[in-house]
């Protein structure tokens, strides 16, 4: 009888615990939620190098400058400005992230004098040379996407294993799949801080178009990590765009109109 009633127990006791680490499992679209609301800041200044690297091993450095800042509930606006070398200075590109619509995007290039807006069927197209489309310059819209995982895995990157979940990202809607260049997305999204270490691209083909990794992982203040330095590997064009970040500053004060046409026609932005 004490045997039969110790199992009884027994048996309960793991039903309990099963039922206990199911509930805490999250969904896909849990991780990015947590992930979105883990490292979110209200504004950001960043400093970097960035290298060009063709498939014969030549480089092209730039110099580049980044602005984004939370302007109404998280809704963001972002400036990327180069400013080296001299034949693209004053090149910026200006994001304003939309609620429920398409995000706007204008580029700036100094000898037009002028914005041009980025069209939605545009939006594949690479960014000044780079590895990274205007879509990747875009901040994630998670309604615009089905997050699935597909496994637990470790992933090994800079000398360290990292617990990760792998994440697969499709567009969730007709419309996405027409806009995007992507058919789908894997991402290792490492668990304990929830940063993105690793993510795949793959074409409209399905074939694995892209490879970004993020490296040197920093603590930026409270729960914010950025990475130091990432790398985007074009495996088709055998190309690579590097970035190195040499300063970084989270929740300064950044005016309105850093984000506004006339403050980049002014040519203030190259300051």
């Amino acid at each position: 009888m004490i045997k039969r009633v110790l199992g009884c127990i027994a048996a309960v006791l793991f039903l309990m615990s099963f039922s206990i680490v199911q509930a805490a499992e999250l969904t896909g679209r849990q991780v990015m939620e947590k992930q979105k609301e883990k490292h979110k800041v209200k504004s950001e200044i960043g400093a970097e190098i960035m290298l060009l690297v063709d498939k014969d091993k030549n480089q092209e450095k730039r110099q580049v400058k980044r602005y984004a800042k939370e302007t109404e509930k998280d809704l963001h606006r972002y400036l990327v400005v180069f400013q080296a070398p001299a034949d693209i200075k004053g090149t910026a590109l200006l994001t304003w992230e939309q609620k429920g619509r398409e995000n706007d995007q204008w580029l700036y290039l100094p000898a037009q004098k002028k914005m041009q807006r980025i069209a939605k069927g545009s939006k594949k197209n690479y960014f000044m040379g780079t590895d990274f489309t205007y879509e990747d310059m875009e901040p994630e819209d998670l309604n615009n996407f089905e997050y699935t995982i597909v496994r637990s895995e470790q992933l090994s990157q800079d000398g360290k294993a990292n617990d990760c979940y792998v994440i697969q990202a499709v567009p969730a809607n007709e419309e996405k799949k027409q806009e995007s260049g992507y058919s789908k997305r894997i991402l290792w999204i490492e668990k304990e801080n929830l940063v993105t270490l690793k993510g795949e691209f793959y074409d409209r083909r399905e074939r694995l178009q892209k490879t970004q990794t993020s490296h040197e992982l920093e603590n930026v203040g409270g729960t914010v990590w950025r990475p130091k330095k990432t790398l985007m590997a074009h495996h088709e064009k055998n190309h690579k765009t590097i970035t190195a970040v040499t300063s970084r500053q989270i929740n300064s004060n950044i005016e309105d109109q850093v984000f506004t046409e006339r403050f980049i026609l002014s040519g203030k932005h190259t300051e």
